[in-house]
């Protein structure tokens, strides 16, 4: 009986039915439980199944038969899956000690070198194993991944191209054929081949990924997207990181030299609207071919609910965002220039929460957003109500301007009596005369009095200026606060979605 079941196993994973493979060999292990083959294929059962316990079988193989290198590789695919490549690597190298021979083991120690952007070690651990096996398709497919990684694409063709000579029913190579097209600018020749993996594995997640973004990259728009997109995916996350804050570092210098160096302030301001331009582009040129692609029928296929949602909400945010801007432009107004930023960061913060994994992750992600955009409202209506006052406060600056001059305008005689008076004083006191008692003047007192009403006017209007410049300090100090914590909040979403990806697993 246990025979039996244990070759049903094998013949249902060479079938790719890897749950009913894995019900067959728990049956056999129930009546050899300590049988270290049944551990084996069961943790690779698991493995290709997704279920997080295949890490803990793999381990408990290895337990059984610390020698068996199949147990150790079981233990990497395992801990690959979950992220954990220092551990994954450890276990295939351990595998390689122990069988040195064997040609997939090269091509997993690859596939970890590709998820740690290590492309020359995954390129020279590809050819190792290829000097075992010339016809194995994961070190041919890891290959091609890395070579396309180093800008070698041609090489990366030739080889890919090779192995669906010998392999054409290979859907993984299809797929990765098609991601290689996509990195030569060939959208439309990629189409064909990630429809064909497709066909051959229609849950290839590799596949309906580089489907979607060939179905995007038909438009000019978006193609120049993807190009600077898989540009950018050959560093690794902390590079890229790297990149980003670096150029928000650099933005914040042209800022402050426009401020600094007024003539040049106009070539400043537009390097940091380009900018802003840039990352729109790159936030939202997905959401609107994603909105574009609701019109195509591969595109209304492959889209799933949450994704087609998302991009109408989003593409409705960005239109809004430009009516604002535009609004801005020709009435000039300040609030509504706040107002189309401030639904910019929203739309941005819900696109970046959306890519979060459903789960606890996401909430975390979505607590974080709120509090950001929370404290970007705070300081967009202090600084609406601040541009308010300050407009009330020019108002009454230009009418007091207006009554002095009229003030000094009133009596052009006046000054010249108050004059002509002084100066026969002083004649008086050196001819020996004693001071003549001043005359009543009702014309002096009341433009003495208005005087000094104006001269109240101006101080209290100084002071208000005063205490609006420093409402406006803290106003800016609180702005910085918010970006500052914006783009934290974006970088933890990335964390959030690469621990949501991990958990799955564990």
């Amino acid at each position: 009986m246990q025979p039996d079941r244990f070759a049903r196993g094998r013949v249902l994973m060479e079938q790719s039915r890897y749950d009913l493979a894995a019900t067959e060999i728990t049956a056999r292990l129930a009546d050899a439980p300590d049988d270290p083959e049944g551990y084996i294929l069961l943790a690779l059962c698991q493995h290709f199944a997704s279920r997080p316990a295949a890490l803990e079988t793999a381990r408990r193989a290895v337990e059984l038969a610390p020698d068996d290198s199949r147990a150790h590789l079981a233990v990497s695919l395992a801990e690959a899956k979950r992220g954990n490549l220092a551990e994954a690597e450890a276990a295939v190298r351990r595998a390689i000690e122990l069988n040195s021979w064997n040609a997939g083991y090269f091509g997993q120690l690859a596939a970890v070198h590709i998820a740690q952007y290590r492309w020359a070690d995954a390129l020279a651990a590809a050819d190792e194993g290829l000097a075992f096996d010339p016809d194995d398709e994961v070190c041919l497919n890891n290959r091609a991944v890395a070579l396309t990684n180093l800008g070698r694409r041609d090489e990366a063709a030739r080889t890919l191209d090779g192995t669906l000579e010998k392999h054409p029913e290979d859907a993984f190579t299809h797929a990765n054929r098609g991601w290689t097209l996509l990195h030569e600018n060939e959208p439309k020749q990629a189409v064909g081949h990630f429809r064909e993996a497709l066909r051959l594995d229609p849950n290839s997640a590799w596949a309906k990924r580089g489907m979607l973004e060939a179905l995007r990259a038909r438009s000019w728009f978006y193609r120049r997207v993807l190009q600077f997109t898989l540009w950018m995916s050959r560093f690794p996350p902390r590079v890229q990181l790297g990149l980003t804050l670096g150029l928000i570092a650099l933005v914040w210098v042209l800022d402050g030299l426009g401020r600094w160096m007024p003539a040049a302030e106009p070539v400043f301001t537009l390097l940091v609207f380009g900018y802003a331009a840039f990352v729109a582009v790159n936030w939202f040129a997905k959401h609107v071919t994603n909105v574009l692609l609701l019109f195509d029928r591969d595109g209304r296929v492959l889209l799933d609910r949450t994704e087609k949602w998302v991009s109408v909400v989003c593409v409705g945010l960005l239109a809004a965002v430009l009516l604002l801007a535009a609004a801005a432009a020709v009435t000039r107004s300040l609030q509504a220039v706040g107002v189309a930023v401030f639904v910019f960061l929203a739309a941005v913060h819900f696109a970046s929460v959306m890519n979060i994994p459903p789960g606890r992750y996401r909430w975390y992600g979505m607590a974080a957003s709120v509090l950001v955009v929370g404290l970007f409202s705070w300081e967009r209506v202090e600084r609406m109500a601040l541009l308010g006052e300050l407009a009330v406060l020019e108002k009454m600056a230009d009418e007091h301007d207006q009554r002095t001059r009229m003030f000094n305008n009133s009596d052009p005689h006046l000054k010249s009596r108050q004059i002509a008076r002084n100066a026969q004083r002083m004649i008086d006191r050196v001819q020996g005369l004693p001071d003549p008692p001043d005359p009543p003047d009702p014309e002096q007192e009341a433009h003495d009095r208005r005087e000094r009403e104006l001269l109240r006017e101006r101080r209290e209007l100084e002071a208000g200026f005063r205490r609006l410049k420093s409402r406006g300090e803290g106003v800016n100090t609180l702005q910085t606060v918010a970006a500052f914590l914006s783009i934290g909040g974006l970088v933890l979403h990335t964390r959030l979605t690469a621990r949501a990806q991990r958990v799955r697993f564990e």
